[in-house]
């Protein structure tokens, strides 16, 4: 059986508030690597490091709170698991969603409309 190590994560830059969708291959986070993805203003977005590939540590900064939040998962969690949706402790709001790619984007499309919403009902 094949397993499909490539998976997604979408959040939002906090410099400049582009959504981001960001492909990331497990098999380039090798033992103790650190992965660090950036936005195209120069942003960092969030890091991955790995241990042994079986523990992840995602550090993401945060558009809702400005800081930045420690996430671990271990492999069969990142691997079985269709979508992980990654909260701000402090405030409760969704900030990334990470996992299956096709899944990841319909939930990034779908938050992007959501988000659109309110803006127009608190505007109107």
């Amino acid at each position: 059986m094949l397993f499909d190590t490539n998976i997604s994560a979408s959040l939002r830059c906090t410099h400049c508030g582009r959504l981001v969708i960001e492909e990331i291959s497990l098999f380039n986070l090798s033992r103790g690597s650190i992965l660090e993805e950036n936005c195209e203003c120069g942003n960092r977005l969030f890091r991955v490091r790995s241990s042994e590939s079986k523990t992840f540590c995602v550090y993401i900064n945060c558009i809702a709170c400005d800081k930045e939040h420690l996430y671990v998962f271990n492999s069969r969690q990142v691997l079985s698991e269709k979508v992980k949706i990654l909260s701000c402790p402090n405030s409760g709001l969704d900030i990334a969603f990470v996992g299956n790619r096709r899944l990841v984007r319909e939930m990034a499309v779908k938050h992007q409309k959501d988000l659109q919403e309110l803006i127009k009902v608190l505007e109107g």
